[in-house]
């Protein structure tokens, strides 16, 4: 049966909020899964006009999983799917075309950029527009954006526990440094994103995470 909305495969439940928040108010059905389990009963369950896959999902990789996908339904050979991550790879957007996505949404991302791609995939008569960049406060309201910021506060508690009781401080960067900067916090993103490359700055990047806690997060840095 034909299904109109975007499928949202990332297993960071602030983007879950976040994007459903975004796009919900602008008349498009955000669905949201977890792993590539999920993802693979939601396209049997029904169609999406656009799916946003996350590639570090937890043990999953995105990579693998678009050509699962692919294969799953005939409408899915067509669909688009975007990759939805922190990666950088040098090659930009045409390292994911090339394995077989349609297009890249780099985390952290704005708000103008998560409309303008839905508004590209899934027509401009169909997605309200943003007028200007707005805080997230505006955007999602007051009291959500207080509940993603106290999320991101436990996040980063969390992260500095598993990092110092002796995790792989990469993954951890990229799980937090992606939510940071999209919550806002530019400096605290960049520190911890540099995780995935150079493990050798966790004393800085966690010297800043407890300043941020320390100071009940009000500074954007």
């Amino acid at each position: 049966m034909e299904k109109y909305g975007i499928l949202l495969i990332d297993d960071e439940a602030a983007y879950h909020a976040m994007v459903s928040a975004l796009l919900g108010g602008r008349g498009v059905e955000v669905a949201a899964v977890a792993d590539s389990d999920e993802a693979l009963a939601a396209v049997m369950r029904q169609r999406f006009a656009l799916i946003l896959l996350d590639i570090q999902l937890g043990a999953d990789d995105g990579r693998e999983l678009v050509g699962s996908l692919r294969r799953m339904r005939p409408w899915l050979a067509d669909c688009p799917i975007v990759a939805f991550t922190t990666m950088r790879p040098a090659a930009g957007e045409s390292y994911f075309i090339d394995r077989g996505f349609d297009g890249w949404l780099p985390k952290p991302f704005k708000a103008a950029d998560l409309i303008a791609l839905a508004r590209r995939w899934l027509g401009a008569d169909r997605v309200g527009e943003l007028s200007e960049e707005s805080p997230l406060a505006k955007l999602l309201g007051e009291e959500a954006a207080a509940s993603m910021i106290e999320r991101l506060h436990v996040h980063l508690s969390e992260a500095v526990a598993e990092i110092d009781g002796g995790a792989d401080p990469r993954p951890v960067g990229h799980r937090v440094g992606g939510l940071a900067g999209t919550l806002g916090f530019p400096a605290l993103s960049a520190a911890w994103l540099s995780l995935q490359d150079n493990s050798a700055a966790w004393p800085t990047v966690r010297a800043l995470t407890l300043e941020t806690l320390g100071g009940n997060g009000a500074s954007r840095r």
